[in-house]
Formats: C-alpha cells, structure tokens, sequence
C-alpha cells in the first residue's frame, strides 16, 4: 500500500504541468471519454453543452493548441462581449462550469485535451460564471481550474472567461 502510494506521488511529481494529476483515474478517463472536440469547439456529452476550447482572447490554431494570451475581464465585459458573438455563446452558470473540473484532479483540474492552454497565473486559473453568491448578491461565483475551487468576486473584477452554449 505505502508502495502503491509512493508511486502515484512520484507519478505526479514527474508528470509535465501540463497534463492534470489525477487522484483517481478512473475520473481522468471519463473525463477524457465524455469530450468531443471538433476544431475550436467541445460538445460536452454529459450535460449536451458546447463549449469554446479557448479561453476568451485566444483563439484554436491548426496545430491543435490555443494562441495567444487569455483575456482577463469583468463579467459585465464578458457578458457583453458573449452578446455580441453569433451562435448563442454566453458565459456558463456555476453548475455547468462546475461540471467541466474534476476536483479529483489540480494542475489542473480541466481536460486538458479537450480544453487546452489552462495557465496558472499568480491566483490560479479563476473563470467568470453568470451565478450570483446567494447569500453575498454582490459577489458572482468562479472556478479555479488550478484546483477545482468555487469562490466568489464582485463583478467588476478581471478573471478569464469560458463561454458555452446551448447544443
């Protein structure tokens, strides 16, 4: 057992940042199994959502990444902003961003195929929801993709932005 566990640790350590490390592999493949990329896009085949594989401010490349740098903005700027685009894209509420981390994986805690280029910055990798703090109504929730942490922040502040859609 003490083996078991040295060795998953070890695992982690040696594994490239750029992969998520798992507690439970189980999770990372289904995970991997339930994302269907094509192109810039990912149908989410679990909840039927599709999702821009770039965070807002980069845009999907020939060569199967995201360039440029992820723009950090306010909910209000990203709510318009996703207003402005064709197709319906909008910025997702808590449960829906929830649903594409894996609190059982950091480093982080996305699909890191399905949605590449996942940066830590100095504060995690935080994402706009559409979804106020119940009990704090001047507060809208967010998700570390670092770490699969919810928290919350006032709409003003600037943090990276995911948008989704309807399918």
């Amino acid at each position: 057992m003490i083996k078991t566990i040295f060795s998953l640790a070890m695992s982690a350590i040696l594994c490239s940042s750029s992969f998520a490390q798992c507690i439970d592999f189980d999770a990372k493949s289904e995970l991997a199994s339930r994302f269907k990329a094509n192109q810039g896009i990912v149908l989410d085949t679990k909840t039927s959502l599709t999702w821009q594989r770039c965070s807002v401010g980069t845009t999907w490349s020939s060569d199967n990444s995201c360039r440029g740098e992820a723009q950090y903005m306010s909910l209000i700027a990203a709510k318009e902003m996703a207003l402005s685009l064709d197709g319906g894209w909008r910025v997702p509420n808590i449960d829906e961003l929830y649903s594409i981390a894996d609190p059982n994986c950091s480093n982080p805690s996305i699909n890191s195929e399905a949605f590449p280029n996942v940066i830590e910055m100095s504060e995690g990798a935080p994402y706009w929801s559409s979804s106020k703090v119940e009990d704090l109504p001047m507060l809208f929730y967010f998700i570390d993709f670092w770490d699969a942490r919810a928290d919350g922040h006032t709409a003003n502040f600037s943090l990276a932005v995911r948008l989704v859609r309807d399918n």
